[in-house]
């Protein structure tokens, strides 16, 4: 009987830590541009513009910025935003993909500078002559942050 209340004392406090862990999420629009994205509780706004959104979250900081460019669009997105990458002069650059975030087409670079991961991505909207690119940044071993960094992208959508 002791191994049953030894296991179940076990699985509580281990959903308990996962709940006490777990961090509350929120929507936010960045109304210059109806785009919506999702950040952890933490992030506190720094900036909010019609030339940048910037916020802080424990260990990383975000930020989109957009562009006027009618001769960047879903084919040439990822040379644009390999140079963005390389304007930050990182000293490597390790992954470079396209992406497609509910309606708006993308590509991202992730490189490092100074033990900081650093990711860029770049993005447009269809319907739009504006078009963005956002970065996050965080410690290179946090892999916490490395997974809230693709919960953000992932959430980035058109209202």
């Amino acid at each position: 009987m002791s191994k049953i209340y030894n296991l179940f004392f076990v699985l509580m406090v281990s959903y308990g830590i996962n709940t006490i862990s777990a961090q509350k999420a929120f929507d936010y629009e960045w109304s210059h541009y109806n785009i919506v994205f999702t950040l952890a509780e933490d992030f506190k706004e720094v900036t909010n513009t019609a030339d940048e959104f910037t916020a802080s979250g424990d260990g990383m900081e975000f930020g989109i910025f957009p562009f006027n460019d009618n001769s960047v669009d879903h084919s040439n997105i990822t040379a644009y935003t390999i140079e963005i990458a390389k304007s930050l002069k990182l000293e490597q650059l390790d992954d470079v993909d396209v992406i497609d975030m509910n309606g708006l087409k993308g590509a991202y670079v992730e490189g490092y500078k100074e033990g900081v991961r650093i990711v860029v991505l770049g993005f447009i909207d269809p319907d739009s002559a504006t078009n963005f690119f956002a970065t996050i940044t965080f410690k290179d071993d946090d892999e916490e942050a490395e997974n809230e960094a693709v919960r953000i992208f992932k959430s980035l959508r058109k209202k």
